[in-house]
């Protein structure tokens, strides 16, 4: 599960490298269409599938003992909510999906075209290889979830490949992109990529990447006093990923993505403490003033927070506008509003269900709001605003309300280099038929070294 932060690594240690072999390509560069293979994608799905399966089997798994009697019985069966872990559920399946999804996306197929490969998949694995029945769930995570983790992981691979690079960097390239994109990796190697001199497709570089790196203390209190909350180690980084103000008069999808990663080093906590994603599907700028813009947008958003207190996540798709204004002095002030539909969230409850499980399934809404000075010189301020409303379709029924606000001062130390403080603010109003209603405040504290690019 590292692999969000050695990616954030690689993709920032090759990116001197990669910038300047873009600059080397000749002026008739144009995007290389992938011819599509389907030969080799029908045996990627066949190796995803089998390929997860059968260890699990040789392990003695219990779901992993198939036959044609449990097909029966999930076709009869039909479709459920599993009880399956937190983690599982929210981070496995959209890892699994992305795999899936890049079976196609690496063998010629476009975004949208990559998506039904990934239900396919995700449908024949709820159905022929678990001796358990199909879970709702698991086919929306793995194919929404899919299709986020497998499109950033494709783009994030692209940037670190180099078709014109020879010699020990042709290798630590191939290698950091399949650490990224392993069924992209795998493809390359039989197919013979991997060694092929040539050019690079000029749509495997942005126009503009950047971020920030962090590594730091965060304490999570039980409650609101800070005074009896227990310390964790914390490294994280955040991605942007091309410039949507400048790149999306004709958008693809994902041409512009951010991604946001936190992750527990040392700690009594989750491993994965928070990551977070928005990628444009669709988009349209207009200019208002002198070097100020906006952007309307239709957008598909990841979203996974667990810590010592709370566990709420969703996958969503919403719109919203986005501005960048740039003032008189080295500041550029960032908004953002955004309204999204929750397809499937959850969020834990505290006690188990008659599910069999911590946590409810739900669908509702969310509301995104966002805003940043950034100067050029002193650092930057930022405040982000989530609002949940989650409605539960499996496990406690009722609606909650979930408020999480954070707020980062990260002044500049020395060029690149800062030092942060963060601030977060969570609370859930619960409102359950057969419960009396539940209020939880929780905030955390985070100190931070950061690194910008």
């Amino acid at each position: 599960m590292k692999i969000l932060i050695y990616t954030l690594l690689a993709v920032a240690l090759l990116i001197p490298g990669i910038s300047q072999s873009e600059q080397t390509d000749t002026p008739d560069s144009l995007k290389i269409e992938e011819p599509k293979n389907n030969a080799l994608l029908a045996a990627n799905l066949g190796i995803l599938t089998v390929g997860v399966w059968a260890p699990s089997r040789i392990l003695g798994t219990d779901w992993a003992y198939i036959g044609f009697n449990t097909i029966e019985q999930n076709m009869r069966t039909g479709f459920v909510w599993d009880h399956d872990e937190w983690s599982m559920n929210q981070w496995g399946h959209p890892i699994h999906g992305g795999q899936f999804f890049n079976a196609a996306r690496t063998n010629g197929y476009d975004f949208w075209g990559s998506m039904p490969f990934t239900m396919c998949g995700s449908l024949a694995w709820e159905m022929f290889f678990e001796a358990e029945p199909p879970a709702t769930n698991d086919l929306v995570t793995t194919v929404l979830g899919g299709a986020y983790m497998g499109e950033t992981a494709y783009r994030l691979s692209s940037m670190i490949l180099d078709n014109s690079s020879t010699g020990s960097e042709r290798t630590f390239r191939e290698l950091g992109a399949f650490f990224v994109n392993p069924v992209r990796g795998f493809n390359r190697l039989v197919t013979g990529k991997t060694a092929k001199y040539g050019q690079n497709p000029d749509d495997w570089m942005p126009s503009y990447l950047g971020g920030q790196l962090s590594a730091g203390t965060n304490h999570v209190a039980d409650g609101t006093d800070l005074s009896n909350s227990m310390p964790a180690y914390l490294v994280g980084g955040k991605f942007l990923y091309g410039d949507p103000f400048e790149d999306l008069s004709n958008p693809e999808p994902f041409e512009y993505f951010s991604l946001r990663a936190a992750l527990t080093v040392h700690g009594h906590f989750p491993l994965i403490h928070e990551v977070t994603g928005t990628g444009f599907l669709y988009g349209r700028k207009f200019d208002h003033g002198q070097d100020s813009r906006s952007l309307i947008g239709v957008s598909q958003d990841y979203d996974y927070f667990d810590s010592r207190v709370y566990q709420f996540g969703a996958q969503s798709i919403g719109a919203g506008i986005f501005s960048r204004f740039n003032t008189q002095s080295p500041m550029v002030v960032l908004t953002g509003a955004q309204l999204n539909w929750v397809v499937l969230g959850g969020s834990n409850v505290g006690f188990e269900t008659s599910a069999g499980r911590e946590y409810n399934y739900t669908t509702g809404s969310k509301l995104k709001l966002f805003g940043m000075l950034d100067h050029q010189k002193y650092g930057s301020f930022a405040v982000r605003y989530w609002l949940y409303w989650f409605h539960t379709l499996s496990g406690v029924d009722g609606d909650e309300f979930v408020h999480w606000a954070q707020a980062t001062l990260n002044p500049r130390l020395y060029k690149k280099w800062g030092l942060g403080l963060q601030y977060t603010y969570y609370l859930r109003d619960s409102y359950f038929d057969d419960y009396d209603e539940l209020h939880l405040k929780n905030i955390e504290l985070r100190t931070f070294l950061s690194y910008r690019f």
